[in-house]
């Protein structure tokens, strides 16, 4: 078949960028044909706290950057360029491209359409965000999530009937390596560094177990949504200047497996949460993750087996998590290391949601 996959792909920054190459490898490894359609300007400038990435003319040369999330004529006419395609395959991260999106499944004619569904809300409030979702669905022949909570979200809202779930696999290739010498024991936070990901639980599980004796290391490393300086005085009043390393700024692809792998665990102490693109990442390098018991994270972090859940979002909470990974540490390793998904098991959940036999080859 010929596929066209609409949505970020590298040189943009972050997990569904890379969610997105991935994505388009393994339909190529189904053997069809995979045309890429992405973003030349992504967000408005006031939604994202961090710069936006340049397209140069070599990214132009493996991908078609044409969309504008300003520009109309530009969903149009990816659309009608699309109309000799056999499916579509739209990235859906943010109420800010539902209207887009649907404008350019349109502008293609009758050619099917599926979509590949992050967050179903988003993680800041906005209005009209569930409208604009189920307009993007009555389009779409099917929709694929990656864990049933996020799942019966999408039918709840939407009334949806056609999801496939399927785990969400490592978005970079990352080798296993051995775990490094503790005490102390060192966690790692990574990524964007948001307000829904509970860097504050963070901090406040690392003071309660410095002063409970607890030999802890936090490193937080990515881009920060918000200034960082007042995080940077906060640990400075609180004492933690020793325990807690801030490390602000993108953590470019080829520094993430050095990085967790410097690191016992990788915490994911969220408030709300879809999925996380960074679970099988730690799962690949033989990290096991402590999550808090939201979204679909119980569904990648199995207590006990290859990580472990706190039983209430706060600190107290929290550290007692963190407290019983150490405690079992080896064997949720080895769990960890054969926890992550498989590519082609997303392409072919795809192909499964538009009606199409994935057996079947390109």
């Amino acid at each position: 078949m010929r596929i066209a996959y609409v949505g970020p792909v590298p040189p943009h920054r972050g997990g569904i960028a890379q969610h997105g190459q991935r994505t388009v490898e393994a339909l190529r490894a189904c053997g069809h044909t995979v045309e890429v359609v992405s973003w030349r300007a992504l967000y408005p400038r006031l939604l994202v706290k961090h710069q936006q990435q340049r397209i140069t003319a070599a990214d132009r040369a493996r991908s078609r950057f044409s969309l504008q999330w300003w520009n109309p004529l530009s969903w149009i006419a990816a659309g009608r360029s699309l109309r000799n395609a056999d499916l579509i395959v739209v990235s859906w991260a943010a109420p800010v491209h539902a209207v887009p999106l649907r404008v350019l499944a349109g502008a293609s004619g009758g050619t099917a359409a599926v979509a590949m569904l992050h967050n179903p809300e988003p993680h800041e409030p906005m209005p009209f965000s569930r409208l604009l979702l189920k307009v993007l669905l009555r389009r779409m022949r099917g929709v694929v999530v990656h864990s049933e909570a996020v799942a019966d979200r999408v039918r709840e809202l939407t009334g949806a009937t056609s999801v496939q779930v399927t785990a969400h696999p490592p978005n970079l290739r990352i080798n296993q390596a051995p775990l490094p010498p503790a005490p102390p024991l060192r966690l790692l936070m990574l990524g964007f560094v948001r307000r829904y990901k509970g860097v504050d639980l963070a901090f406040d599980a690392v003071a309660l177990g410095v002063s409970r004796g607890v030999e802890l290391e936090l490193t937080v490393a990515g881009d920060f949504w918000e200034p960082p300086e007042p995080l940077f005085a906060e640990l400075s009043a609180r004492g933690l200047n020793d325990a807690v390393t801030l490390r602000p700024g993108y953590v470019p692809d080829d520094q993430v497996e050095a990085l967790i792998c410097a690191h016992h665990l990788l915490i994911a102490p969220y408030r709300s949460a879809t999925v996380s693109g960074l679970v099988p990442l730690a799962f690949s390098a033989g990290r096991p993750v402590v999550a808090t018991p939201v979204g679909g994270l119980p569904e990648a972090v199995v207590d006990g087996v290859n990580g472990t859940v706190s039983k209430a979002v706060d600190a107290e909470s929290f550290l007692d998590a963190v407290e019983r990974a150490a405690a079992d540490l080896d064997a949720l390793a080895l769990a960890a290391t054969r926890s992550a998904g498989d590519w082609l098991d997303v392409a072919k959940a795809l192909l499964t949601a538009a009606g199409q036999d994935p057996r079947e080859p390109g």
